[in-house]
């Protein structure tokens, strides 16, 4: 399978190649669920949520997509899943956020910023084994993306190639081009340059955060990714006792 040659596009060819069954996603919900994702069953997600994109909206560079969803490892697929379209990732409380937006992936479409302009809105159900949307009634023209997703093929199809000054992530005080991705998220937290560039085997550092913000996971997961490394990721509001244990029985080498 050929994957855009962005970091995105980078990562998951290594999802892929590099110990696929080894886990790259592991998600601790504060009611004590835990999700696994090996490299291999990201990458479909990721590629599902790409050709959805893609065939509902003609996701492309250029192309807003907002991603109105909290901490979660569903919104690392979604944030992946755009940028591997090559299109432009728009965290609510952007300055333009409500400005030609074309997609809008929410936990509440009621509600959510720019949904009233979008062309395709997805409403994301989080649990982990949910298969269709979970909440109140779907507004008129809202797409059920639990569901949706499903019907999408774990190949990816045609996608346009972004150029290196392309937006690729917008928010209130950010603005990255692809570009600019690897080196915004490269010296994250403690994974400096010589790790990520020394770590060529399977994947090896298991690293657990908990990030307060949209930005910071997308900056955590990308680093920690670059290195071959692989996210555990515990909801915002996990206790400190049970960040320990999760750390103990994951065997993490670094916590931020």
């Amino acid at each position: 399978m050929t994957f855009p040659a962005t970091l995105p596009g980078q990562l998951l060819d290594t999802f892929l190649s590099s110990g696929a069954s080894s886990p790259r996603l592991t998600w601790y919900g504060v009611g004590g669920e835990r999700t696994e994702l090996s490299g291999r069953v990201l990458a479909n997600w990721v590629t599902k949520a790409a050709n959805l994109l893609v065939e509902e909206a003609d996701a492309e560079p250029g192309t807003k997509v907002v991603l109105d969803l909290p901490v979660h490892w569903r919104a690392l697929v979604w944030a992946l899943g755009a940028w591997t379209t090559g299109a432009q990732l728009v965290l609510p409380g952007a300055e333009d956020v409500e400005d030609d937006v074309a997609v809008v992936v929410t936990t509440h479409p009621d509600q959510a910023p720019g949904a009233g302009a979008a062309d395709l809105v997805l409403a994301v159900a989080l649990p982990a084994l949910a298969m269709r949307w979970d909440g109140a009634d779907l507004p008129s023209g809202v797409v059920d993306a639990a569901a949706e997703l499903m019907t999408y093929g774990d190949r990816l199809g045609y996608v346009s190639e972004p150029e290196d000054d392309d937006l690729a992530l917008t928010s209130d005080e950010l603005e990255a081009t692809f570009g600019e991705l690897a080196s915004w998220s490269a010296g994250s937290g403690e994974l400096g340059e010589q790790e990520v560039e020394d770590n060529d085997d399977v994947t090896e550092i298991r690293v657990l955060v908990s990030p307060t913000s949209m930005e910071k996971l997308l900056e955590q997961a990308l680093a920690v990714w670059q290195a071959r490394g692989s996210l555990v990721l515990a909801e915002p509001g996990t206790p400190a006792d049970a960040l320990e244990r999760i750390a103990e029985e994951e065997r993490v080498e670094l916590r931020w």
